[in-house]
Order: structure tokens, then sequence, then C-alpha cells
């Protein structure tokens, strides 16, 4: 389950960079995700408007990155119980698909608005570019999510 939620991840970041070498938009700031994570831990603010303003914090790089690993497993064991013992997904990339497509919830209604980009990136200079590449990220996520589930643990 680790190893198919690290495949995933990756799969995601491979994507983010074809998207940005071929079309120029660039990929997710994981140093932000880290200055985020820092300020959460040191105090308490979850949802940051100013979070673009405020000082780079140590080591924010490292930490984005390994939320990132972090939260790509998660997503892999919360696939695998729900394929396990809901009995609704399948370890296959199709289900996967279709699984990335669902979680894109969570950035458009919880990372954008706790980053400061607000619901469905209304506060970003392009929100409906900046929620499609969301959506593609997470379905190539699920996909190799799936696909990675169902080679490894089937």
């Amino acid at each position: 389950m680790i190893v198919s939620g690290v495949a995933a991840t990756l799969a995601l970041d491979a994507w983010q960079r074809l998207v940005h070498r071929l079309g120029g938009y660039p990929p997710s700031n994981w140093a932000m995700v880290g200055r985020w994570l820092a300020v959460l831990v040191r105090r308490g603010i979850i949802f940051n408007d100013r979070l673009a303003k405020t000082e780079p914090v140590a080591r924010e790089g490292l930490m984005g990155w390994s939320l990132h690993y972090v939260v790509g497993v998660a997503y892999a064991a919360l696939y695998w119980y729900v394929w396990r013992h809901g009995e609704l997904l399948q370890a296959n990339w199709q289900h996967g698909l279709l699984a990335g497509a669902v979680s894109v919830v969570v950035p458009w209604f919880f990372f954008m608005p706790a980053m400061g980009a607000g619901v469905l990136a209304r506060h970003a200079p392009s929100p409906t570019r900046t929620c499609l590449s969301a959506l593609a990220g997470h379905t190539v996520f699920g996909a190799a999510l799936g696909a990675a589930l169902g080679a490894t643990l089937a």
C-alpha cells in the first residue's frame, strides 16, 4: 500500500512536470505547502489568507514534499480500505481514475482555501485553470493508484 501511494504520487509529479514542459503551467509549489504546515503547527492557523506574504520557513520545501507524499500514502490507505471493505471500488486504473476525480474535492474545498486561494481557487489568478489542473492531477494520481494497487495487492 505504501509503495502504491508513493508510485501514484510520483505519477502525479511526473504529470505536473510534463504539463509544465508542454504548456507552461507551473507544478504545485510544495514549499508553500510546507510553509502552510509550519504555520498550522506553530500558530494553529488552518485557513491562511496571508500565506504568500508570510516569511519563508526553514526546510519548508522538505516539509511540503514530505506532506505531499504522506497524503499520497493516506489516499492509498483509504482506497485500499474502500476496495477491501466497502466493495465500491476495484483495484484497477478505471476505478482509480474515478476515485481520483472524486478526491479533488479535498483541494477545491480545503487546501485551496487553507492556503489563501479560496474555495474553488476563486482568489487565484486563473480559478478555472487552477481547478482543472487539480482535477487532471487527481485523476492521473487516482488512475496510477488503482493500477498500482491492482498490481501489488490483488
